[in-house]
């Protein structure tokens, strides 16, 4: 009997032990996932500043190339301005501290020469308008150069950061295998201590485990949308920790796609603009143009450049200077703007506007918000139909019509570049739409009507006056 008795209590001391062995090993392997999942979002953060700091040196390099294309001043003003976000988006990369300062000190030695090059070289000569082709042709080879070597030296920091990611994700699966050891003891001591004491204990122990081995399973498939248990155990907690661990590797890789997303449609922007912008320089260049009595075609063509200088800063929406901007005229001028194309199809634009409905945003964007939502509509509806706008408190604006809605294929990715349910469509109204409500302080979304049609909502809270 005692002899009974010592290995009962062998026993129970081994099980303790092992169950004390796995606890102190799950919860050290939970402290290193959060912690490689704490240095993975520092990296991303640092990925999101020198991504920005990127951008901002190529629109540097961008309006470099539309000063020596119009070999004029047109564009200096707003090389200022690009130089000072190139400096800002500097000091937000080295306030993070990357482990690259040698190669930070040669991207803005680099950063420096190119400004000091242009505004000693090329800035006085384009005041003066003293650049001929031949010239301008050879500078802007310069300049390009100069925008090459600091994306070289950036792209290199990228890797640098995307190597030292990656390290970090492996250390947070080392550290989660570590964690289901931790659970395999527990589980093998908890089956032990199941059958000696009760039934329920066992499947109180058991049943959180096997949420916990399905939810790794799922997420090693690619599938992380099943959440591990959670309760007020240690295990509970541990399935907290991997659903958390779940939620910010998911995070990380939104946000990656994000900014890469982003990151093409800038070049997407600026490709598009630098095609538009000399058409649109010759026409507004036409002695012609300036005759009174085509003051609303140069009003027009001016509007149009003001929307292509938008595309080239996508990423940074509304450089024209904000304004108070009443919506209800706004909402009034679009549908005499665009009477003569709802004529042409049958198609009537009512508006219900309440008054001293004003917003402080670019009036240009605010434009360029109402002419897309409304030839949308005005395309979407058939003849006899009917495009509503209106306007109220808050502010919203809402333009509905009655066509046949959006496609099924289209709708989950409505507001991406490049994605459109009409053949003639670019896919592009949309995408910039999105991003300039945002950009004021509010959202864009489309809606199915119950009665058939769409319902465009216009949200522009935060800064409404």
């Amino acid at each position: 009997m005692a002899s009974l008795h010592r290995r009962i209590y062998a026993a129970s001391g081994l099980l303790i032990g092992l169950q004390v062995a796995g606890t102190v090993l799950g919860f050290a392997s939970w402290s290193e996932v959060r912690r490689a999942c704490a240095a993975e979002e520092v990296i991303a953060s640092q990925r999101d500043a020198l991504m920005a700091l990127s951008m901002a040196s190529r629109d540097v390099y961008v309006h470099e190339a539309h000063t020596l294309i119009e070999r004029g001043p047109g564009h200096l003003d707003h090389l200022a301005a690009a130089e000072g976000e190139v400096d800002a988006s500097l000091a937000a990369v080295r306030s993070l501290e990357l482990p690259a300062g040698d190669e930070l000190d040669a991207i803005q030695a680099a950063i420096a020469r190119g400004n000091v090059w242009f505004s000693s070289e090329v800035a006085p000569r384009a005041e003066a308008g003293t650049i001929d082709q031949a010239e301008a042709v050879r500078l802007h080879a310069e300049a390009e150069q100069h925008a090459l070597d600091i994306e070289s030296r950036i792209g290199s920091i990228g890797m640098r950061l995307d190597m030292a990611q990656a390290k970090e994700r492996d250390a947070i699966a080392m550290a989660a295998q570590r964690a289901w050891v931790a659970v395999g003891i527990l589980t093998v001591g908890g089956a032990f201590l199941g059958i000696l004491v009760a039934g329920r204990l066992a499947r109180s122990i058991l049943g959180p485990v096997r949420g916990l081995q399905a939810s790794a399973s799922a997420f090693g498939d690619g599938r992380p949308d099943q959440p591990a248990p959670e309760s007020e155990d240690e295990l509970g907690e541990l399935g907290r920790g991997f659903n958390l661990m779940v939620g910010k590797v998911r995070a990380a890789e939104r946000r990656q796609v994000e900014v890469e997303r982003l990151a093409a449609l800038g070049q997407m922007s600026g490709a598009v603009a630098h095609e538009l912008m000399n058409p649109l320089a010759v026409i507004l260049a036409d002695p012609a143009m300036r005759v009174p009595e085509v003051a609303a075609s140069r009003a027009e063509a001016e509007h149009a450049r003001r929307v292509v200088q938008g595309l080239l800063g996508f990423a940074r929406p509304g450089e024209e200077p904000a304004e108070t901007v009443d919506l209800a005229a706004a909402a009034f001028a679009v549908a005499a703007r665009l009477l003569p194309t709802a004529d042409m199809r049958d198609i009537r634009i009512v508006v219900e506007a309440a008054s001293e409905v004003t917003t402080v945003a670019s009036p240009s964007a605010v434009r360029q918000v109402f002419d897309n939502l409304v030839r949308n509509a005005i395309d979407a509806s058939q003849p006899g139909g009917i495009v509503e706008i209106a306007v109220r408190a808050g502010p919203v604006v809402e333009v509905l019509d009655r066509g046949a809605g959006i496609p099924a294929r289209v709708k989950a990715r409505l507001y991406e570049p490049f994605v459109t349910g009409r053949p003639e469509g670019t896919g592009l109204g949309l995408a910039v739409c999105k991003r300039i409500a945002r950009a004021h302080g509010g959202d864009l979304r489309h809606l199915d009507r119950e009665d058939g049609g769409t319902m465009a909502i216009w949200t522009v809270t935060g800064h409404h006056v």
